[in-house]
């Protein structure tokens, strides 16, 4: 933690993060929040002390625009202000910019939709869904995300009703996936965004999905079969990867309180590569099916999928 008087908060480089404590009266700190705006998260404020208070601030000032261009990935939102206040989070494609020198890797990354396997666990008997799956460590040490070989992924029965109760062993990611540049970049990407107003004391754990629904003539897929749930992981990012000659797949939020609320309070339709949208285990979501459209070749829609979990809240 960085000890600064809020008169040298410009030595700092934009774009940054670390705490530091100053000693301000409540007019010094609406000046300093009004300078640096939204992004200038007032996190603590200690007992008075001679009508001032030690404020414990998290410095994550917006990037300068010399430093956005040494970012693989940035977005013009505040994601994690979102997710605070209302639960989610909604990005259109074109809030996120991507730098050139990831473009082999993404093209890559996103040709591999076409090598998934069979899920193997729909309860439904459904034969729509084709997937692979992959975990990995974030070390709150030392920031490297390491891959787990072999893990399988769990839901409970009560989160997933359809196909949770037991461990279920997906096609892995391939070894060119896991290692993928621009993966590990979205990876990096999403926890920042949605750890930002967070102290990280633990490692994490990140599932990463790569799904695809087909729909066939007569046949839909159906991206939720378990109908309107919760997750139960910390936080999930779903970007749309793809969607080809389909109608539906449309996304329904119900809130985040006890229950489900009876219509959705949110609608919203992925339609371009990378629409989307981050949400905590609070909220009740499901996505409607795809119906073949009228055009040519298969039905489908593709998404990435990753899950977030605090290993010290791990059950």
């Amino acid at each position: 933690m960085f000890s600064k008087s809020a008169h040298f908060l410009s030595d700092f480089p934009r774009g940054k993060k670390c705490w530091f404590t100053v000693a301000a009266t409540s007019a010094r700190i609406r000046a300093v929040q009004q300078r640096f705006g939204d992004p200038f998260t007032l996190r603590r404020a200690v007992r008075p002390r001679n009508q001032c208070f030690w404020v414990r601030f998290l410095y994550t000032t917006r990037p300068s625009q010399e430093n956005n261009n040494n970012k693989v990935i940035t977005v013009d939102a505040d994601i994690g202000s979102s997710i605070e206040r209302a639960h989610y989070a909604l990005i259109p494609a074109h809030d996120f910019l991507f730098t050139p020198a990831m473009q082999e890797s993404i093209e890559a990354f996103r040709l591999d939709w076409e090598h998934l396997e069979a899920d193997p666990y729909m309860a439904d008997g459904g034969k729509y869904r084709f997937r692979r799956y992959g975990l990995f460590r974030l070390s709150a040490t030392t920031g490297e995300l390491s891959a787990i070989a072999g893990a399988s992924f769990y839901q409970s029965a009560k989160i997933n009703p359809l196909n949770g109760g037991q461990p279920r062993h997906f096609a892995p990611l391939t070894a060119d996936i896991a290692s993928n540049a621009f993966l590990r970049e979205v990876i990096l990407f999403d926890f920042a965004q949605l750890t930002a107003n967070k102290h990280i004391d633990d490692d994490w754990l990140i599932g990463v999905h790569q799904i695809r629904i087909l729909a066939a003539d007569g046949i839909p897929g159906n991206p939720t079969p378990e109908g309107t749930h919760r997750d139960d992981e910390n936080f999930t990012a779903q970007h749309l990867i793809g969607r080809h000659n389909i109608s539906g797949g449309i996304n329904y939020f119900y809130g985040n309180g006890p229950a489900p609320t009876e219509c959705p309070q949110v609608v919203w339709e992925q339609q371009v590569y990378f629409d989307s949208y981050y949400f905590d285990r609070s909220l009740w979501h499901s996505v409607s099916p795809i119906v073949l459209g009228d055009g040519d070749g298969d039905g489908y829609r593709d998404v990435l999928l990753i899950d977030f979990v605090e290993s010290s809240k791990l059950n």
